[in-house]
């Protein structure tokens, strides 16, 4: 009986090797893969690895809101009509948007806004930092004015892995698309 075991335990180790190796190379394709998630209306979409994911819970006002909580990765898109407010500049808009958030965090700063092209459409963007809910956050906060709407994306991690994960949260905010 004992030597049954023994042989039936040797020959679950290559099966065992298989699976982490699958399990591996599973993780591997899916953080190289890219897939473009959009909001329930189909009009607003982002392209993210295949580790985001629909994340409903993030904020009630928001379009799309998509996350990879592993690495504590989150972007969400608020929709502003622009008839709300008929003469407003996507600068102010901006400003209004950055003063809300920053007056919400505590140790708060902000870099200075730059203006950028996302989709074709005129944005602003800047970085706000500081503690929200006892947490260190850092802001990649990007207005971008699509003619009918302003479109506030909010993309953001801990302020510890920032450095390690700005290049990418400019890019998923970079590949924001809205339709009419």
């Amino acid at each position: 009986m004992g030597y049954i075991a023994i042989a039936v335990g040797v020959m679950g180790i290559p099966l065992l090797v298989s699976m982490i190796q699958s399990d591996r190379e599973r993780v591997h394709r899916l953080s190289i893969e890219r897939k473009e998630i959009s909001s329930e209306d189909g009009k607003i979409k982002v392209t993210v690895s295949g580790m985001w994911v629909k994340m409903p819970e993030l904020n009630k006002e928001a379009a799309l809101q998509v996350g990879y909580k592993d690495k504590e990765m989150y972007l969400i898109v608020i929709s502003h009509p622009k008839s709300d407010f008929p003469n407003l500049t996507l600068e102010q808009h901006h400003q209004i948007t950055r003063d809300q958030m920053l007056h919400k965090m505590k140790n708060a700063s902000a870099s200075e806004p730059v203006p950028l092209t996302i989709d074709g459409h005129p944005a602003m963007q800047d970085e706000l930092s500081g503690t929200t809910d006892g947490t260190n956050v850092v802001f990649l906060h990007t207005t971008v004015d699509d003619g009918d709407h302003f479109q506030q994306i909010l993309a953001w991690t801990l302020k510890s892995r920032w450095q390690q994960q700005n290049e990418l949260l400019r890019e998923i905010t970079g590949s924001f698309r809205s339709e009419k």
